[in-house]
């Protein structure tokens, strides 16, 4: 981290805890982030669209709007209207996402609920998704700042070509890191990235600044979910709230998995991978592996590299006037590093 980013999280010695710095990062916005909840459910008022309520009134962290709200913030003449809605619609987008991943997955559980294709089935849940991409974008298309149409419609685009190469790269033990890191680009840090440009726009932020807000969203996007893909084979279920060893269940190779198939010897990666390749995989199949990461240090080494990633992110925002907002972007960068849920 630059040394100005250290110098605003080093108040005390004792760590805080992933919950404190989450809730002291977006506590600039707290009250914005209330009138988000207030804008998505006055969006879903149809009856159609009642089913998914439970999942946005679910507890979570909200944190891609709290990103559009923080860039918004930073700028000289935030458009507190605008940037309500904007946040809006990105919530609704990262949850689309949601139930269609879930359904990929097959996971039983997100936010410590029923996914909604376990509660209301894959077809309508396939069409939900849909109905809040649409809804996200109604949203969106209210705003003067077209930009932000444009921004939000190239990161939807990103959103499905990385969740496409994700698909396809599965099953792959020959997978490198370069082309994870374009995966989860794709899929993940781009929305983030697009979140801060976002704000920034509707902030009336320099072009210079924008860029530079949008540089830290996608670091902070690529350590986050390099994280979460460590917590997918270390986490406990309860406390994420969500199913864990979906990953490599269905054949998708994460960071730390890639690096213990590079640290194996050639027989005993083959040895300890083969259900994979036969499609065969299990619980004992997967709790083997994931013992296998923490035992050889290949989790470790993925969240080296995440801190690596989010020291990439605060340099972006080295010389960028903050608006008493460098704080708040310090804790972001600490809570996407130590978080365990």
């Amino acid at each position: 981290m630059t040394t100005t980013i250290r110098a605003a999280r080093s108040a005390s010695v004792r760590r805080p805890s992933s919950a404190s710095l989450l809730a002291r990062a977006v506590a600039p916005v707290q009250e914005g982030l209330e009138a988000v909840t207030d804008r998505i459910l006055s969006q879903l008022t149809d009856p159609v669209a009642r089913s998914v309520v439970y999942l946005i009134t679910a507890g979570g962290k909200r944190l891609r709007p709290a990103l559009v709200l923080l860039a918004g913030a930073v700028g000289p003449s935030p458009d507190r209207g605008a940037l309500i809605d904007a946040a809006a619609a990105v919530e609704l987008i990262h949850t689309a996402t949601l139930i269609h991943d879930d359904i990929i997955d097959q996971s039983p559980l997100r936010r410590s609920q029923p996914t909604f294709h376990a509660r209301w089935g894959t077809e309508r849940a396939v069409l939900m998704g849909d109905y809040l991409y649409a809804t996200a974008f109604t949203l969106l298309a209210r705003l003067e700042a077209r930009e932000v149409m444009r921004i939000m419609a190239d990161v939807c685009q990103e959103l499905c070509r990385g969740e496409l190469r994700e698909v396809e790269a599965r099953y792959r033990l020959d997978l490198t890191e370069a082309e994870y890191l374009q995966i989860i680009q794709d899929k993940t840090a781009s929305l983030l990235g697009g979140c801060c440009r976002s704000g920034a726009a509707l902030g009336g932020s320099p072009p210079d600044v924008a860029q530079r807000l949008a540089q830290f969203g996608v670091r902070f996007g690529l350590a986050f979910q390099i994280i979460d893909d460590c917590l997918d084979l270390s986490g406990d279920q309860q406390e994420l709230g969500k199913s864990i060893l979906t990953d490599l269940d269905k054949g998708a190779l994460s960071l730390p998995i890639i690096y213990l198939t590079q640290m194996l010897p050639p027989a005993e990666r083959d040895e300890l991978f083969a259900p994979l390749k036969e499609r065969a995989t299990d619980p004992a199949f997967l709790a083997r592996v994931a013992s296998a990461a923490e035992a050889s240090g290949a989790l470790a080494k993925a969240r080296t590299r995440a801190e690596q990633l989010m020291a990439e992110a605060t340099q972006a925002l080295s010389g960028v006037p903050m608006n008493g907002l460098l704080g708040a972007y310090a804790d972001l960068a600490e809570y996407a590093v130590v978080r365990r849920s």
